[in-house]
């Protein structure tokens, strides 16, 4: 991936000019058969630009789930910046949700309310750990769209992750959705980047949010180059080594006293594990950092909550040092 930076051509992608942009931004738009694509320098930016582009009129509102990564993890920047609302139907336990709640959702064409003009999925879900979204459930919820004139933009940040391990083509989870974000910088490992992808009108208008948003970028390239090198590696394969990591780690992680985990709901590259540390005296800050000392980096996700993620450059060593450590954490902190 270096040494595709290092080789880059480059021009001026504000101006449109930057030859490695272009080849990233057709071949994301190829493999998920849409008419254009646009990169960008984060997934916070690309969602916002996407809901921007949807609801242009402010007091507009959007349906997404209740535990969805645009509602909790993006400081609400639809509302701050485009006068967008949420309005949030309960996630599910596997990250879909009731589409009769979102029938229920919709506004009715009344002047006291906000206008309904989008709704928002994840895929995989993050929160929900790393859930895929059931096809059914895309097909639902197309139909359900359509029956509203609404679009549906998916927050793909790990929809590599969802196609690997369902072993289809991008294109078919794509089809259900207007237009859809996929993280460059997550799973398949580029430093910087994220990929907007829909119709060209909606692309163009993107385009011209990203620039307002401070997302016009120069000579690019190279992060194209490390984008269209980790799009190699996605189709070489490495994401499956993730998802067959992630149940060697759960499955060492069975029998401590310390952690829990429900092996049968891990589809991908991530993992909750609950502690069982309130009566102990000891929450997920301390495991955090005990962790930490010895060389593993988790998430405190809530007071009784870690987040495992494996990713590519976590390899069979490293799987037996985190089972390990993990195993002298929960021997210190439960004996």
């Amino acid at each position: 991936m270096r040494a595709r930076i290092a080789s880059a051509a480059v021009g001026d992608d504000v101006m449109q000019d930057d030859p490695t942009v272009k080849e990233l931004e057709d071949r994301v738009a190829l493999m998920f058969n849409k008419e254009a694509a646009l990169f960008f320098p984060s997934g916070t930016m690309s969602n916002l630009a996407a809901v921007l582009c949807h609801c242009q009129q402010r007091g507009s509102e959007m349906i997404c789930g209740d535990n969805s990564h645009m509602f909790l993890w993006e400081q609400a920047g639809a509302a701050q910046f485009g006068g967008v609302s949420p309005r949030t139907v309960k996630n599910n336990n596997d990250g879909t949700f009731s589409l009769d709640e979102v029938r229920l959702a919709v506004r009715p064409d009344d002047v006291h309310e906000p206008i309904t003009r989008l709704i928002c999925i994840e895929n995989t879900h993050n929160s929900c750990g790393g859930r895929i979204l059931p096809l059914s459930f895309l097909q639902g919820l197309r139909a359900l769209a359509d029956e509203f004139g609404l679009p549906v933009h998916l927050d793909g940040a790990r929809l590599w992750n969802a196609i690997t391990a369902v072993s289809c083509q991008p294109h078919e989870l794509s089809q259900h959705v207007d237009s859809l974000s996929v993280c460059l910088s997550k799973g398949l490992g580029a430093p910087v980047g994220s990929v907007l992808v829909g119709s060209k009108p909606f692309v163009a208008l993107a385009r011209r949010i990203r620039k307002a948003l401070g997302g016009g970028m120069r000579q690019i390239g190279i992060l194209a180059a490390a984008g269209l090198q980790a799009l190699d590696d996605f189709e070489k394969g490495i994401l499956t080594h993730d998802h067959v990591r992630t149940k060697a780690l759960a499955a060492g992680l069975r029998g401590l006293a310390a952690f829990s985990v429900d092996e049968t709901i891990i589809d991908t590259n991530i993992i909750f594990a609950s502690l069982s540390g309130a009566e102990r005296g000891f929450d997920s800050d301390k495991v955090k950092a005990l962790l930490k000392e010895k060389g593993v980096l988790v998430s405190a996700w809530a007071p009784q909550l870690i987040r495992l993620v494996v990713h590519r450059d976590i390899d069979d060593d490293g799987i037996a040092r985190a089972i390990a450590a993990l195993k002298e954490v929960s021997m210190l902190l439960c004996g």
